[in-house]
């Protein structure tokens, strides 16, 4: 039997948070840097002067580094990404700064998270220390319109998420949150959205995203969400990421710039892990950039418990290994977000392959997971 990997206690969660110039991020950061919650809290931001830190400024450990009155710590990224998360880890270690439980890591306003994504899947030492923990993107109530029209970096974004914040609900009325809503849910339906006015929303929603925590391994309920698989029944795609608003005065479509579209995938019987790996890896080969996400709960033959499997373009993390199932449901669910020009040959090719697997893909993958046992002992 294949070994799942179980998540390490040292491991410290990251969080992305997203959002287009001027979508309110800074503003959500300055409540947030600021709260009890945010205590023993490592925040990578652009500049300090974009983040109103002075009043709380208690020390500044170096050029880079301010420890602020709430206990959480900010450090300027002034270089590259995985420099920052090393040497702050050693910093710790050697009590020249808190040691931190949580990384927050802001990126520029056109930023891709996919691509921090990969970052933090790319540097042995931060997947040995850290583990990519979701992300928060900030969309712009007032100019998402047009940014999900001209942009398709805002589509990623939406895409990418694990929590959605409409920013600038005082400017626009309730039937455009609505339809902002309704547009981020149709091209990403797991993720949770929340109105957002000022910053003003606690810290504590980051709580919600993902299993990656052993804390969730004893709540089902967190998984369930995660997963956010609204229809258990559904094999076809969800509508296209175009809306229109019909009550009261119709307002003009909110279309995306790049259609994205999900598909589910349920399968009854349990999975061989290798037959899953070598699947995912097939369409992840043939189409890798329009595969924005990969999330599902997973029945592993001859095993008693859950595995949750998570990848993010290109990337796939380790299989984590549950406490118990959501629900009396053990079927396999996988969620897919995607281009839709490719959707109906991603999902053709995927579940060929689960039924007919690619013999060659096994013994490959066989090989890889002895090699590392073997390095392991």
């Amino acid at each position: 039997m294949t070994e799942v990997i179980e998540e390490e206690d040292f491991q410290i969660p990251v969080n992305i948070i997203t959002g287009f110039l001027g979508s309110g991020k800074t503003t959500l950061l300055n409540k947030w840097v600021n709260t009890e919650e945010f205590k023993d809290t490592l925040v990578l931001i652009n500049e300090f002067g974009d983040v109103g830190l002075d009043h709380e400024l208690v020390q500044a450990v170096d050029d880079t580094v301010v420890l602020l009155g709430s206990g959480c710590i900010c450090c300027s990224l002034q270089g590259e990404l995985i420099d920052s998360l090393t040497t702050n880890f050693i910093r710790a270690k050697k009590g020249l700064i808190p040691n931190f439980k949580r990384v927050l890591i802001e990126t520029t306003g056109l930023a891709d998270p996919s691509g921090v994504i990969s970052t933090l899947a790319g540097d042995e030492f931060v997947m040995t220390y850290y583990r990519y923990d979701g992300t928060v993107t900030v969309l712009d109530g007032q100019f998402v319109r047009e940014q999900l029209k001209n942009q398709y970096e805002a589509v990623k974004q939406i895409a990418l998420a694990d929590i959605i914040l409409i920013s600038k609900t005082d400017l626009i009325d309730s039937d455009e949150i609505d339809a902002i809503t309704e547009v981020a849910s149709k091209i990403n339906p797991s993720a949770r959205i929340y109105p957002m006015l000022k910053g003003n929303i606690t810290p504590k929603i980051i709580e919600e995203i993902g299993p990656y925590k052993n804390s969730d391994h004893q709540n089902p309920d967190k998984v369930a969400a995660w997963l956010n698989i609204k229809d258990k029944t559904v094999a076809s795609p969800f509508k296209p990421a175009s809306v229109s608003n019909t009550i009261g005065v119709a307002k003009p479509r909110i279309i995306a710039h790049s259609n994205i579209e999900s598909f589910c995938v349920s399968v009854s019987d349990p999975l061989d892990p290798l037959v899953l790996l070598s699947a995912i890896s097939l369409v992840q080969e043939q189409y890798g950039d329009s595969i924005l996400r990969i999330k599902g709960i997973v029945n592993i033959k001859d095993q008693e418990k859950p595995v949750v499997i998570h990848g993010v373009q290109g990337n796939l993390y380790p299989l984590t290994e549950l406490d118990s199932w959501p629900d009396d449901d053990h079927d396999s669910k996988l969620v897919f977000i995607v281009r839709a020009t490719v959707l109906e040959q991603i999902k053709y090719i995927f579940e060929q392959a689960l039924k007919n697997p690619d013999e060659s893909a096994i013994r490959y993958y066989q090989e890889v997971i002895s090699n590392a046992e073997q390095i392991n002992q």
